[in-house]
This record gives structure tokens, C-alpha cells and sequence, in this order.
């Protein structure tokens, strides 16, 4: 009898080191509202974070690219493309060279509306997606926080 009582105890004490609680965290959603994959880097999502930092970050630079030339928020906010017009007044190459050929013909980069438009829709949708895993995720606590609380 002694002997299973022992037992008993060992299969508790270890229990008690495997038994998690799970809490909704409102403070990654947050971080997530912030910085897009900060707050999986805070549940320990790292791979996660990342994957969604790089996303997120990518979707700015290429809004930010098909903006060229940014002189000022209109050149942000502005998702139709220029006119004639306003290419022979501005006199404004909106071309951007990205790299000399071997037989000296130029790569150019020309900015378009719909890169502008679907690089917004990818970083707005990666930002929502990041605040509700940032709220959907859970932290695991361990045994020896739950008792603390």
C-alpha cells in the first residue's frame, strides 16, 4: 500500500511539471498591431514572425516603389497612373534603374497602379492576419506560473 501511494505521488509531481494553462494574449495582439509578427515572436512563434515581418515589410517597399516618385503624400496616395500631361510638365522620368546589362542595355523598373493597389491589399491582409493569430494565440504557462497566479 505504501508502495502505490509513493507512486501515486511521482505520477502527480509529474502532472504538475506537464500541466499547462492557456491564456488568450491580448498583449501580442497588440505587439502584432504594432509591428506585424512581433507579437508571434512573443508566443514563441519565431519561424511565424519572421514569415510575416518579411511579408509585411515587402508590401511597403513595393507600394513604396510604384509611388516613385515620392515628393510628397500625394505621390502616396495617388493610385492612377500619370497622364501625359503631367509627364511632359514634370518632365519626370518615372523609370528606375535597377540594373547595367552586360551589352549596356539598362533593366528598368517602371511603376504601375496594380503593384500599388495589390501591395496595399497584402499588407493590409497581413496585418489583420497578424493581429488575429497576435489574439487568437494562446501563451503556454507552466505549473509553477499558474500556482503564482
Amino acid at each position: 500500500m505504501r508502495e502505490s501511494y509513493s507512486s501515486l505521488n511521482s505520477v502527480r509531481d509529474t502532472n504538475a511539471h506537464v500541466s499547462h494553462i492557456q491564456k488568450r494574449s491580448y498583449l501580442a495582439m497588440i505587439l502584432s498591431a504594432v509591428i506585424p509578427g512581433l507579437g508571434q515572436m512573443y508566443l514563441n512563434h519565431f519561424l511565424k514572425g519572421c514569415i510575416i515581418f518579411i511579408v509585411y515589410i515587402s508590401s511597403i517597399c513595393i507600394f513604396y516603389m510604384n509611388s516613385y516618385p515620392v515628393r510628397d503624400w500625394d505621390d502616396l496616395l495617388r493610385f492612377k497612373p500619370l497622364t501625359e500631361s503631367a509627364n511632359t510638365e514634370d518632365d519626370t522620368d518615372r523609370s528606375i534603374h535597377l540594373w547595367t546589362l552586360d551589352n549596356g542595355d539598362a533593366l528598368m523598373f517602371r511603376p504601375t497602379w496594380i503593384l500599388k493597389v495589390t501591395s496595399l491589399i497584402q499588407g493590409l491582409v497581413c496585418l489583420t492576419y497578424a493581429i488575429y493569430d497576435g489574439w487568437k494565440g494562446r501563451r503556454v504557462l507552466s505549473f509553477n506560473e499558474q500556482v503564482k497566479e
